[in-house]
């Protein structure tokens, strides 16, 4: 059976990536006063996050369309695929999987739909697309793939941290007060958040300075994550490669690291926790677990 692998852009797999690999794609968009612009196709992720900081209002985002979705179903059928895989992103940060349920509706007579639920978001998503392209060179059929998922999403975790509170506080996320302000500038705090199973993703304070930060995230990785498995890493950033770099060491110092990528993050992900934020995703090196 010839299957057609969806994925959303908040996996922040490179478009690069995923054109080369034929994975479709539900792009986010980001909104201004004057356009919307899909985050990937049509955005320059470098140059967003330095202007970043600088722009004079907050962007807002916005989900793929249910049309978006039953185009990407229509272009699978003209391809010859007969079955669409989508691992989706945990409702408990975003509702895209309904635009992908009513596009699938409208195709049901076409294209058979297995609509995943990865209980995860943001870079934690990605390894699902890795691990699907793999069993795919492998000839497995969707059932195995399927068994695959449900084995070893435990064994993925996100873990990052931003280089300030400020960009939580433009966004709302974070309630802003005098106080508040004060203490993060003081102490230099940065904030700290990581991607549970099927929690999304939650913060969990924050680290004096960035060594403080790396402290907690090295302690939280020991307390999360298995020193029995061997782990491929992913390191996604908003243009900060020596944090990414210091990031790497921590990590490969304290579980065993079988490979490492690097990517940049898209930009509805830099809206939430801005320039200079850092994050590793951790999942278990393929070859280790496959039967």
């Amino acid at each position: 059976m010839k299957v057609k692998l969806v994925t959303d852009s908040t996996s922040c797999i490179p478009k690069e990536f995923l054109d080369s690999n034929d994975v479709a794609v539900f792009e986010m968009s980001i909104l201004d006063e004057n356009e919307s612009q899909n985050e990937l196709s049509e955005i320059d992720s470098f140059d967003f996050i330095e202007n970043f900081e600088k722009m004079d209002f907050v962007p807002t985002t916005s989900l793929t369309s249910p049309n978006d979705a039953l185009e990407a179903f229509k272009n699978a059928v003209e391809e010859k695929y007969e079955l669409i895989l989508y691992p989706f992103i945990t409702q408990k940060t975003s509702n895209q999987i309904n635009s992908a349920r009513v596009a699938a509706k409208r195709m049901k007579d076409e294209i058979e739909f297995n609509f995943y639920p990865t209980q995860l978001a943001g870079p934690s998503q990605a390894p699902f697309t890795i691990y699907a392209l793999k069993m795919f060179e492998e000839k497995r059929n969707r059932h195995e793939i399927i068994d695959f998922f449900d084995k070893v999403k435990e064994y993925i975790y996100t873990i990052g941290v931003s280089r300030d509170f400020s960009t939580l506080f433009r966004t709302g996320k974070v309630k802003k007060n005098i106080r508040m302000t004060v203490l993060t500038k003081l102490l230099n705090l940065k904030p700290l958040f990581d991607v549970p199973l099927d929690e999304g993703v939650v913060g969990f304070g924050g680290g004096i300075g960035f060594g403080g930060s790396l402290k907690k995230i090295e302690k939280r990785i020991k307390e999360i994550t298995s020193k029995n498995v061997q782990y491929d890493i992913i390191i996604t950033h908003s243009n900060d490669l020596e944090k990414v770099g210091k990031l790497e060491k921590i990590v490969k110092e304290i579980r065993e690291v079988n490979s490492v990528t690097i990517w940049t993050l898209p930009p509805v992900i830099v809206c939430t926790v801005g320039k200079g934020a850092v994050m590793v995703t951790m999942y278990s090196s393929y070859e280790s677990f496959k039967t």
